[in-house]
């Protein structure tokens, strides 16, 4: 059978930017026309450079002629769409530096700098940025002590397939200074390693020393499409710094000599094996933790979930695929439904339940669907699989679900699905939603979660490390929520929200934090990049001065052991607990301490005041029980 052709786009669908001093994208969850992004008060004094300082005229793309491989890698970041090169600089960046400046000052076009004071900062913010607009951007990092400093953050990123052009230095090679750039500084010899992309090559779907400057646009041009292909994510390249500050000769392209791969399509007789298994499914069942990634493949999700009556389980979501107000959106955990379910749909998920005996039942038909569908790069995933189709998400559901309405043998046992699963769906908002009455004696994550529910509307995006529990949500629109990387390297979630709200300054960005979490965020450093670029989001922290996950896995492990008995146990307690509004008291910002639940609403909607239309960040630290309540 044929498939039908649908491109793939991201989020949010625009092309690459021109040139702006500000950063403009369309928002995630619309392709319509949006206002322009609130003017930035002229009283602040911005902190980054050197993009905010008034551009020399630009000159024409004949112009652009490179002198120093330095020279060449920026230009052609630019040339090749990189709008923005997040950057934590050492002594190795001497050549970039001087190569910035220098062509800066001529009016060449050249990626926007952000200056971060942490890698795994940084390279959270890369991820933010992409998850939003599904445009890769480029980091750089100091030799291998940055390369270390941002692994947490590119796990993360290549456990959720996020492209990203991840560069670092490399200790100049040279001693004896014959050459430019060469070593000139003590830390250049206990800085070197005999491998230094051996640390990250795991994760990385392609690494590369650059050797000559010849190399300079084979190995952008190669790195991006690499980056950019299915499966997706980040690329490794190390810079020495003589390469860099050599001399360029070749000719450089306009347009890149290499893309992206086509996205893999499903075999089309395993597609008409799994159209007959569906079409005859008593009780069909999709899983799915990345269905959102796109419009489309949220849209195909929907299309496949409506023509066939299929109930939706987005367990652990990292992106949202269906509203959750959608009637056949049956919640986040898979469990209750597998016991009956006789078909199987794995769309785009790494871990689609928790094994458990009977679950899926014996006679069930388990068909994973993605362009990974095993991912191959998991050392160990024994999830039960009948059927793997390998193909982007999106073409291959459209075509299933038209093939399987094509062979449905009764339109009558889909109504009549239609309307169980309905009724279901209806039951479980209601079991799990408490919303905000009656107020508690004390603040719950799930109260918590209940009150931002409140502050949340079309124009919101939430990012959710950790502490939210999703039933209390409405979300009805893809690209409106987007959570934690399945690799749970701590941290992400506050340089993702600076990146989210970089991609759309229009819309208002919410990051939803733990305590530990905030502070794995690197927050200085976080809340320093929100001051300086005018990145106003609002951060509210679950604190319940607890380890949660640490002690919830104990209490799984040994429901009735020692640890269980204990008021603050080992491994787990993080009192005292700092006085988390301070630190973004030092950077501008608003902060406020909750401990009452009458506090919590008015101070909610104060700092969102803050947010909206001071254009400055909030952070609300809300003290909770001390709780160990699975999140969804």
């Amino acid at each position: 059978m044929d498939e039908p052709t649908i491109p793939i786009r991201p989020l949010a669908d625009t092309p690459p930017k021109a040139e702006a001093p500000q950063p403009k994208s369309q928002p995630a969850s619309t392709l319509k026309p949006q206002p322009a992004a609130p003017k930035i008060d002229p009283s602040i004094e911005p902190r980054i450079e050197p993009w905010l300082a008034p551009a020399a005229p630009k000159t024409e793309p004949g112009a652009f002629k490179p002198e120093t491989a330095a020279d060449a890698w920026l230009g052609l970041l630019a040339s090749r769409g990189i709008e923005y090169l997040f950057a934590n600089c050492g002594t190795d960046f001497a050549p970039v530096v001087e190569a910035y400046d220098k062509r800066q000052k001529l009016g060449w076009k050249l990626p926007q700098v952000v200056l971060v004071p942490h890698e795994n900062m940084g390279v959270a913010m890369a991820h933010g940025y992409t998850m939003i607009t599904g445009r890769p951007q480029a980091m750089m990092v100091h030799v291998g002590v940055g390369t270390a400093n941002a692994l947490n953050g590119l796990i993360n990123a290549s456990r959720q397939n996020v492209p990203i052009l991840f560069t670092a230095g490399r200790t100049p090679i040279t001693e004896s200074g014959a050459l430019p750039a060469a070593r000139n500084n003590y830390i250049h010899w206990a800085q070197e390693h005999f491998d230094q992309g051996g640390m990250l090559r795991e994760f990385m779907k392609w690494d590369y020393e650059l050797r000559h400057a010849e190399q300079v646009e084979t190995v952008i041009d190669r790195a991006l499409a690499i980056a950019t292909s299915e499966p997706q994510g980040p690329v490794y390249v190390t810079l020495p710094r003589e390469v860099l500050a050599s001399a360029f000769s070749a000719t450089v392209n306009a347009r890149a000599q290499q893309i992206a791969a086509t996205p893999p399509a499903a075999d089309p007789e395993a597609l008409a094996r799994a159209a007959k298994i569906l079409a005859t499914a008593q009780h069909p069942l999709l899983i799915t933790a990345n269905g959102g990634r796109t419009l489309e493949s949220a849209h195909a999700i929907e299309h496949l979930a409506r023509a066939l009556a299929v109930p939706v389980i987005h367990y652990r979501p990292r992106y949202l695929a269906l509203s959750t107000e959608h009637p056949m959106h049956c919640g986040w955990d898979p469990h209750a439904l597998l016991k009956e379910a006789d078909v199987v749909l794995v769309v785009d998920c790494d871990v689609p339940w928790i094994p458990k005996e009977g679950t899926p039942r014996p006679d069930a038909k388990v068909i994973h669907i993605g362009s990974d569908p095993l991912f191959a790069r998991y050392p160990l995933r024994g999830f039960r699989t009948d059927l793997a189709l390998t193909g982007a998400v999106a073409p291959t559901l459209e075509t299933l679900w038209r093939a399987a309405q094509k062979e449905a043998p009764s339109v009558k046992a889909i109504e009549s699905r239609r309307k169980t699963i309905t009724e279901l769906s209806e039951a479980i908002r209601k079991k799990g939603r408490g919303g905000v009455e009656p107020m508690p004696s004390v603040i719950t994550s799930k109260w918590l979660s209940a009150c931002v529910n409140k502050l949340v509307d079309e124009r919101t995006i939430l990012v959710n490390e950790y502490p939210t529990v999703l039933e209390e949500m409405v979300i009805t629109e893809p690209g409106r929520y987007f959570g934690n990387a399945s690799a749970g390297g701590l941290g992400w979630g506050l340089g993702a929200a600076l990146g989210a709200k970089l991609a759309t300054p229009d819309k208002t960005v919410i990051a939803a934090l733990g305590d530990g979490s905030y502070m794995f965020g690197n927050p200085t450093a976080g809340h320093y990049v929100s001051e300086a670029m005018h990145l106003p989001v609002l951060f509210i922290i679950a604190n319940n001065a607890r380890w949660a996950a640490v002690h919830r896995s104990t209490l799984a492990t040994y429901p009735k052991g020692h640890a269980a008995a204990t008021k603050q146990p080992p491994f787990a307690t993080l009192e005292p607990s700092p006085r988390f509004e301070h630190v973004i008291q030092a950077s501008g910002g608003h902060g406020e301490r909750v401990t009452e639940p009458a506090e919590l609403m008015p101070a909610l909607e104060r700092a969102l005041k803050v947010v909206k239309e001071e254009k400055r960040q909030a952070l609300l630290n809300v003290c909770l029980e001390a709780s160990y309540v699975k999140t969804s």
